[in-house]
């Protein structure tokens, strides 16, 4: 009996002992994992050594696991920081504290067809950072990569939903595409960038170098943006995003028009040997001057009753809305279950710009969906649709500083004035009184399938597919055209951009030690574009009540319809190769075929190859545990640039001007007349480029950044050719001569502060871009044993595209000086560079170039705990460009030239009390065609802003999990010596300005400044 209790005593002790092992077998951990900026960490992976639990941080960052042990091993990993192991011992709440990876050169690329690692990036692809422009927003992204790319020139932006000009490496074409190649999620992108919803947007890269780019070959000479949209993730807790911004806008440069007396006065020096007296020596206002007389011509009674009255009427103010201003609000869904992850958003953008109906509202809509349906196969979709609307005719803002204030715009009774010059220019209020319709619709899917091909480790198949709809609806309507009887317009046209890509790939390592690690591709591509467009007016209606809607009534009909098709086809191969993560090899080839081209023309190939050697990994630099990255890099690709649709075919034009007699009753047809010839051996232009560059990061990627050298030589450039009108047609495209750009590109990134509470970023990019032009036609007709340049085009051998080829001021007559005849005082004086005695063709010269010396910009952010401060610098520096302000007000309108023409009241012009003025006396006469240029170099404070996230713990009591606020700032100082409204809008990126002739200072909008007050909540 004593022998069993002590048994049982026994077996409970053991049973007790298990338990309590069991218990302890059983301990709960928890805690919360954060980065080194104390910011909570969702989604890391927390896994026990040696078992089999794991867990995943939630969105705050905090983890609940059971241990089986009492000194369990945690890991904790998370893709960008280091994986980091924790003996859990007797604390049962941590605080994980994640450091980033050392070198953020594992993250991820989009390529042409595919990703790669930066570490093993062998070309020259800039990536953007997106999250410094979070408290910045604009209404295209490419607005906020202005300046923060390296060899990438963005224009800027002056109207409401404008697309601002975009420009890699330089200019290599004269009569070539000239656009920028857009890749959105794999597939080639037509629409306008504006389209797309900058909050919708994950990443963008740049392919610079030409190995990068010659993967899409035919089209990839001018660079390629690679556009990645946002996507869910697998296991991704649902967030729910709200964000919204208020933006107020104004002119970053205030001007104004001449007032009544100012007028009057430039009026009278205007007609200087009749507004002032012989006597005086021109410097005493002549008495018996009347400007009014002068003018020349009669008005008509409105007019004249308006310029008697002493009417004092600001055209100029009267054309801008008061309050210019963006309203913006975005919503989205994202998250993610084992299998499907999603991301859901729906955006809605309304701006108002400067001048009078320049109106812009978007409506955008996205949806992405990612499936895994089992081991081996996953399916995916991309859908977006943005809808826009720019309804309201906006005059020209020439119109409403031609007008003169002596005269009003509308009569005592409330009508408007015609012609309120009693010229020929007309009221500029008129065309905003217009009923006008402007949308544009884009609509685009993109499916895929991804196989991995069962039994064969590395072997998968994509099918992309991709289907892009554009339409436009563009009606007009204005009562006061056509002499007051009315004209009306409907214009509709559709596109439809559809392409499929098979993508077959081989990813394996040759060996068990997976040091040789290859990589192999084969892609089939198709691309077929078709528009059709329609145009239906009327002019003289019986009955304007219904304007476009009723066409049938307009006396005079005009109808036109058109449209056109395209296809490209491309067979592509690629292998990518890795020994060791040291030595690094990328090769491909594309074979392009376009229908522009003249049968036998059609196909182009386009090789390249890329090595990068990892000088970091190398054994001998084991010691230097500062350096990070160390990566030499070497690039060759032959990339093309493809000529307009129907190149190969003559082309025919309806004119009215040429019209043939049928019949006895005199009826006419308008004549189809041949406009250009074919030419059979027109071909593709070819850029072929070299690229040399270096990566680095030292001091756990404290400072790091990258340096590039390239050089790019295009040859057979496609350019319209002008014949002499003895060949019955006006021009033939061929192939003609060669460009070569040249450049260095460098980017250093500092991160001198890095802790828990503190982080301080700094960032600088500069680039510069030279061309010169080294073959044009091969013509040298005069014999002087040299090729001949192109004058006439403006095109020189041995110059830039933009090469400026004029006269040189030499000064401002003056009075007393001894002026040709022809000319007054305060006209422009030039030097005479042959020494003849005469100012004539012989004496221009090269005086400078249109295109930037160098580029730079500046980032800098600093972040403490919640609250963080951004500004970015961007600068242009050289350069020139027109800057003639007297353009349109110095080529007088109509027969009262000095009552129609009135011009800004900054202008540092000749009269005899300023002698020593920068530009000339309006109407002083000239002997030469002149236009002057100006130097637009600028330094621009472009982005600030200072943003605030409120304290988690206290947002979650309101359910919510972020709530962020900001003010933020752009162009809000500019230095610059440029006269006019902005360097950046008055000259474009290429050989002339963004307006037509030389009227770009005149015409041009101003840049506007705006503040931006903005909320972020995510739930």
């Amino acid at each position: 009996m004593k022998m069993k209790k002590q048994f049982i005593l026994l077996v409970s002790f053991i049973l007790l002992f298990v338990m309590q092992s069991m218990i302890a077998q059983t301990t709960n951990v928890s805690g919360v994992i954060l980065d080194q900026a104390g910011l909570p960490v969702p989604g890391v992976n927390i896994s026990e050594k040696g078992a089999k639990n794991n867990t995943l941080s939630d969105y705050d960052g905090k983890f609940s696991i059971n241990s089986s042990k009492p000194n369990a091993v945690l890991t904790f990993s998370f893709i960008g920081f280091k994986t980091k192991q924790v003996t859990a011992g007797s604390s049962k709440t941590l605080r994980i504290v994640m450091e980033e990876e050392s070198s953020v050169l594992d993250e991820v690329v989009v390529v042409g067809y595919g990703t790669q690692k930066k570490k093993d990036l062998t070309g020259a692809v800039a990536s953007a950072n997106l999250k410094q422009f979070e408290d910045s927003p604009n209404t295209s992204i490419l607005q906020s990569l202005q300046g923060s790319l390296p060899g990438v020139t963005i224009g800027q932006t002056s109207t409401a939903g404008a697309e601002p000009t975009i420009l890699i490496r330089g200019r290599s074409t004269l009569g070539g595409n000239t656009g920028v190649l857009v890749v959105l999620d794999g597939a080639i992108y037509r629409g306008a960038f504006t389209d797309l919803n900058p909050t919708d947007i994950e990443s963008v890269d740049v392919l610079r170098d030409p190995s990068s780019k010659a993967i899409y070959g035919a089209q990839a000479a001018n660079g390629i943006i690679m556009v990645t949209s946002k996507k869910g993730k697998k296991n991704q807790k649902t967030e729910v995003n709200y964000s919204t911004f208020y933006s107020l806008q104004t002119p970053i440069k205030n001007r104004r028009t001449l007032n009544r007396e100012e007028f009057i006065e430039s009026s009278r020096l205007n007609q200087y040997t009749r507004g002032f007296t012989a006597v005086s020596g021109f410097t005493a206002p002549n008495p018996n001057y009347d400007y009014l007389n002068d003018s020349g011509g009669a008005f008509t009674p409105d007019v004249q009753n308006s310029i008697n009255s002493g009417t004092d009427f600001n055209w100029f103010e009267a054309g801008q809305n008061a309050s210019p201003y963006i309203v913006d609000h975005q919503f989205s869904v994202k998250g993610g279950s084992e299998k499907t992850s999603l991301f859901l958003s729906a955006g809605y953008t309304d701006q108002l710009g400067w001048i009078l109906n320049d109106n812009y509202n978007r409506k955008s809509v996205r949806i992405n969906v990612d499936h895994q349906v089992n081991t081996w196969l996953k399916v995916g979709v991309n859908t977006f649709g943005t809808f826009s609307d720019r309804s309201g005719n906006s005059p020209n803002l020439q119109s409403f500083v031609l007008m003169s204030p002596l005269i009003a715009p509308t009569t005592s009774d409330g009508k408007f004035v015609i012609n309120p010059s009693g010229s020929s220019l007309t009221n500029p209020f008129l065309q905003i009184e217009a009923d006008n319709l402007n949308k544009q619709n884009n609509i685009g899917a993109q499916a895929y399938l991804s196989i991995d091909i069962p039994g064969i480790k590395g072997l998968n198949y994509r099918l992309n597919f991709n289907n892009n709809y554009r339409w436009n609806q563009n009606y007009n309507s204005n009562i006061y055209e056509s002499n007051g009887l009315g004209a009306a317009r409907k214009e509709n046209s559709y596109t439809f951009d559809t392409a499929m890509d098979h993508i077959v790939s081989y990813n394996t390592n040759l060996d068990k030690d997976r040091r040789h690690n290859l990589n192999a591709q084969i892609i089939y591509g198709y691309n077929k574009i078709e528009n059709e467009n329609t145009v239906a007016a009327a002019t003289q209606f019986a009955n304007q009540s219904l304007g476009y809607n009723n066409l049938g009534v307009g006396l005079i009909p005009v109808i036109r319809s058109g449209g056109y098709r395209e296809q490209f086809l491309s067979t592509t191969a690629r292998v990518i190769y890795n020994y060791a993560g040291k030595y690094l090899f990328n090769a491909s080839i594309r074979r392009d075929g376009h229908s522009a081209f003249y049968p036998g023309k059609q196909i182009g190939y386009f090789p390249a190859a890329s090595i990068g050697w990892v000088i970091s990994e190398e054994g001998f630099l084991n010691n230097f545990k500062k350096i990070d990255q160390l990566k030499l890099r070497a690039s060759y690709g032959l990339n093309g640039n493809t000529s307009p649709r129907y190149s190969s075919q003559n082309t025919y034009s309806s004119r009215v001007r040429d019209q043939y007699v049928f019949g006895d009753n005199a009826n006419t047809v308008n004549s189809f007349v041949l406009e250009r010839l074919i030419s059979p051996d027109l071909t593709w232009e070819k850029t072929a480029g070299y690229n040399a560059g270096l990566d680095f990061g030292f001091f756990n990627n404290r400072i790091s950044g990258n340096l590039d050298y390239y050089l790019s030589d295009t040859k057979d450039m496609l350019f319209d050719r002008s014949l002499s009108a003895t060949n019955g047609v006006d021009t033939d495209r061929i192939n003609i001569g060669g460009i070569r750009n040249t450049g260095l590109e460098a980017v250093v990134n500092f991160n001198p502060v890095r802790t828990e509470n503190w982080n301080w970023n700094f960032g600088f990019n500069i680039s510069k871009n030279d061309n010169s032009i080294t073959s044009l036609t091969g013509n040298d007709i005069n014999n002087d044993g040299k090729e001949d340049d192109l004058v006439q085009n403006g095109y020189f051998i041995g110059k830039s595209i933009g090469t400026v080829f004029t006269y040189v001021e030499d000064g401002i007559y003056q009075l007393g000086d001894d002026i040709p005849a022809g000319l007054e005082p305060g006209a422009y004086r030039f030097k005479d560079l042959d020494g003849n005695g005469l100012i004539n063709e012989a004496d221009r010269t090269h005086i400078g170039r249109r295109e930037a010396d160098y580029q730079f910009g500046i980032t800098n952010s600093v972040t403490y705990k919640n609250f963080s401060l951004r500004f970015f610098i961007n600068s242009i520096q050289g350069g020139i460009s027109e800057n003639d302000p007297w353009a349109g007000a110095g080529g007088f309108y109509g027969i009262n030239t000095f009552v129609a023409n009135n011009k800004f009241s900054d202008i540092d012009y000749w009269s005899p009390s300023n002698p020593n003025a920068e530009y000339n006396r309006a109407n002083s006469g000239s002997l030469v065609s002149y236009t002057p240029f100006r130097d637009r170099s600028f330094v621009r404070l472009q982005d600030i802003s200072v943003a605030y996230a409120f304290d988690k713990a206290l947002v979650k009591k309101a359910g919510l999990a972020n709530v962020k606020c900001y003010v933020s700032g752009k162009n809000i100082a500019t230095w610059t010596n440029w006269k006019g409204w902005d360097p950046e809008t008055s000259s474009g990126l290429g050989i002339s300005p963004i307006l037509a002739g030389n009227r770009a200072a005149f015409s041009a909008l101003p840049v506007m400044m705006s503040v931006n007050f903005g909320l972020d909540i995510t739930f």
